[in-house]
């Protein structure tokens, strides 16, 4: 959506103006507001001196008559009576002079007992409860009394020679009291009535009585007389009639169970109205006036300092344009008086002008070396994984348009860490150049090397190359590799994994291209490493594999479905308890129990492994402890350790924190290690596991005899035990080979000092063999499957006594 333009000028102009408008907005409305609270004012004044004259002149009529029954008992001599015959007489005598003088409707002379002497009218309730409070009190009852019309009902006592009482009532017109109050204010009063409903308005009202029957009659039938009841009891009404303003106020009276009864006062508020109608038309003209003259003057002291900030407006674009010589050549007039924030805006601008020309000269030349850099390798030179991303793309849109093939070669050092881990980053980042000049050496001008990361190299055949040549290529640089490379003084013998990937005319993404050689590389390395394979469909499904093997692993160590298992060592010779070895089981909730040989070899060198090889030495340690209650001490627990945990450099610390949290002993704990493990960098083994060794813990070498048994590393290695591979055991009795290297393997052990444990016993035979050629240790399904921990208490206190093997205590079939 394209912004509109406004100059700054007319947004100033724009501004005060609203700015003048809404305070003569404000200040029009409190003046508004005053004079409506001077006009409720005056109407609330209105209502209070109408309700006082009302109060006062109602008083006037009740003295009245009230003196004139004293003058009338005084004048009938009614204390001198014995009745009330001659005053109930009397009064009907007076009572046409009482209607005509004192607007009296109705006369009444009762008994103190409430029986009528004299009466011009039925008895009505209002009249007898009068009578009542009279009798009650033996004093005058005044009140208000409205049925269809309203009057002042007046009681009084009066008393004959016995002191008998009667009591005279009269109904009093409120003709004079209104004609009084109309007097005295000076405004017109009627008596109203209207029915008792919710709705009901102005216009609904029944006069009775009022000092202007016509006028009233008008007023109440006006269109404006609409006006619902409630609203004009709280605010009143203003009616317009003949060009004159009249305000209509009501002040309750009386209420019936239908009907509700208020005198209404009419005001002629003519002159008020017109004096507000024309204070608010002063008002708003001279604030208009006022308006226009503050917004002319704003405009003509505020252009010459906008017309200077337009122009400014309309050169700075210049500068994002990078013209900068333009923009200096337009000339702002400064200030004819006074300097301003405009003139000091003029000069920064032009200063800022000369800064930015110098700025992008220098980021023009900073750019080209920053596009180098962001394409090439500092390190080795060559072109990095941003420059291989681009060229990769560019040759497979140009081979899928020609159906040509493509082939990478995904590259990566085998065991780099050791080097920066043994001799720094220093010396690893030396070792990176020169593999890299070995790579460039070995391929085609026409191939591109590319550093793709820490020690990984990608090479981007020529266009349309076959897979032979590929392949030859791989071995060209595998051996490249077999001469040692030397970094100072240092000589290094690193060997390489690669894994090739060709589109085969395929369409194919980069990425998709570059993933398939990563896990050929991956298969090459998994393999042993020093080769090189070429990616394959199924090498997708076995890292699919091992990234959901991966994913489970976490996901069961966190909702411990990880278990150890632990089968029993005895001595050979004496069946005591020597130790149990430590075996890990995995139940899991869907597949059942997981065999650790499908999950261990995937596992071995990530770091999941890692984090389940700490589990499983901080469980030993507990089931250790739990063991040292039931009376087991003085037993061994045999650990197996992975690759990737023994060359964990938080092993030895970890080690160290669980012997001071449990307080147990080292020696209590035997270390397991494979000879592949070992001869992997001997002088780092050792050096480890003498570490290890001086805490407390022995070690023992795993299916010794499988791998690259010598005992040249063997002499060297703080070894304690020698664990012959269940293979042999299996056959020992059937295939003279293997008896030959079990016999032989004891004896060279037992020369050196070790101790020798025969694993996989399954018969009598076999022990009773191995116990004669002097196995110091055995271990086999013969005595005991490996028992599940939660078993494990219920197994020894069942086959364990004094730390014997229960079956063979008192046998005779104990080899001794």
């Amino acid at each position: 959506m394209k912004t509109r333009f406004v100059s700054v000028s007319t947004k100033f102009f724009i501004l005060v103006v609203s700015a003048l408008m809404l305070l003569s907005f404000a200040i029009s409305m409190l003046s508004i507001s005053r004079l409506d609270q001077e006009f409720v004012q005056y109407q609330n004044n209105q209502l209070r001196q109408g309700e006082a004259q009302f109060d006062m002149q109602s008083r006037i009529v009740r003295e009245q008559t009230r003196n004139w029954l004293e003058s009338f008992t005084d004048l009938i001599h009614l204390k001198e009576k014995t009745d009330f015959s001659l005053a109930a007489s009397a009064l009907e005598q007076q009572f046409d002079a009482l209607q005509i003088n004192q607007n009296v409707e109705s006369l009444w002379l009762t008994s103190e007992q409430m029986h009528p002497i004299f009466q011009s009218a039925p008895l009505s309730k209002q009249v007898l409860g009068s009578i009542k409070r009279v009798v009650q009190t033996n004093a005058p009852d005044y009140q208000l009394s409205c049925v269809q019309e309203c009057f002042q009902l007046v009681s009084v006592p009066i008393l004959n020679a016995k002191g008998n009482m009667a009591i005279v009532s009269m109904s009093i017109s409120f003709v004079d009291v209104i004609f009084a109050i109309n007097q005295a204010l000076e405004n017109q009063v009627a008596i109203v009535v209207f029915d008792k409903q919710q709705q009901v308005k102005l216009a609904n009202a029944r006069i009775i009585t009022s000092s202007a029957p016509q006028l009233m009659k008008i007023l109440f039938a006006n269109h404006q007389s609409q006006e619902l009841l409630l609203n004009v009891k709280q605010e009143g009404v203003q009616i317009e009639h003949n060009g004159k303003s009249y305000l209509i106020s009501l002040l309750p009276l009386a209420e019936s169970n239908t009907q509700n009864f208020f005198m209404a006062q009419v005001d002629d508020v003519s002159s008020f109205t017109e004096k507000y109608l024309d204070y608010r038309l002063q008002f708003l003209l001279s604030a208009v006036a006022i308006l226009i003259v503050i917004a002319l003057l704003v405009y003509f002291v505020a252009g010459p300092f906008t017309k200077r900030l337009l122009l400014l407006s309309d050169i700075l674009p210049l500068l994002a344009r990078k013209e900068f010589e333009q923009f200096r050549k337009v000339k702002v007039a400064p200030s004819k008086v006074f300097l301003d924030e405009v003139d000091v805006l003029i000069n920064a601008t032009t200063e800022l002008s000369y800064e930015l020309e110098q700025l992008n000269t220098e980021v023009t030349q900073k750019t080209q070396e920053l596009e180098n850099i962001a394409m090439y390798d500092l390190l080795t030179g060559l072109p990095n994984r941003n420059m291989l991303s681009y060229q990769l793309r560019k040759v497979l849109k140009s081979a899928s348009r020609e159906s040509r093939n493509v082939g990478v070669l995904f590259l990566d050092l085998d065991d780099f860490k050791k080097v920066n881990d043994t001799h720094g980053h220093g010396e690893g980042d030396k070792l990176l150049i020169e593999a890299a000049n070995r790579i460039n050496l070995s391929v085609a001008s026409s191939d591109i090397v590319c550093r793709f990361g820490g020690d990984e190299f990608l090479i981007l055949l020529n266009e349309n190359i076959s897979l032979d040549t590929a392949e030859e290529l791989a071995k060209a640089i595998l051996k490249s590799f077999q001469q040692p490379i030397k970094v100072n003084s240092s000589l290094f013998y690193v060997s390489c994994s690669i894994g090739i990937a060709m589109t085969d005319g395929e369409l194919i993404q980069a990425s998709e291209l570059i993933s398939h050689a990563d896990i050929a590389m991956y298969e090459a390395k998994d393999n042993g490493g020093d080769q090189y394979f070429v990616y394959q469909g199924g090498m997708f499904q076995r890292v699919a594999h091992r990234v959901m093997m991966e994913s489970e692993v976490k996901q069961a160590l966190a909702k411990g479905q990880f278990s150890l298992s632990l089968q029993p060592q005895l001595a050979a010779k004496t069946n005591k308890i020597h130790g149990f070895e430590a075996l890990l089981r995995w139940q899991h909730p869907e597949r059942g129990m997981v065999s650790p040989d499908d999950f261990i070899p995937i596992l071995e060198n990530s770091e999941h492994m890692i984090e389940l090889g700490y589990w499983v030495i901080r469980r030993c340690f507990e089931l250790y402890q739990e063991m040292k209650t039931v009376g087991l001490a003085d037993i061994t627990i045999a650990i197996n350790l992975s690759a990737g945990q023994f060359a964990d450099v938080k092993l030895l610390d970890y080690l160290k924190e669980l012997l001071e949290e449990f307080d147990l002993s080292a020696s209590n704990f035997e270390l397991e290690l494979t000879e592949q493990i070992l001869v992997k960098d001997i002088d780092k083994a050792i050096e480890t596991m003498s570490a290890m060794r001086s805490l407390g813990f022995s070690f023992a070498i795993d299916d010794f005899g499988t791998g690259y048994s010598s005992l040249a590393y063997l002499k060297r290695m703080p070894v304690d035990v020698i664990k012959i591979d269940k293979s042999f055991v299996f056959g020992m009795l059937e295939n003279h080979a293997d008896f030959q290297i079990i016999m032989s393997t004891i004896a060279m052990v037992k020369k050196l000092g070790l101790t020798v444990i025969a694993e996989g016993v399954e018969t009598q035979a076999q022990l009773r063999s191995l116990t004669e050629h002097d196995c110091d240790l055995i271990q086999g399904y013969y005595f005991s499957k490996p028992i599940p921990e939660i078993e494990l208490f219920d197994f020894i206190n069942r086959q364990i006594i004094d730390g014997k093997w229960k079956a063979f205590i008192n046998s005779d079939s104990t080899v001794n």
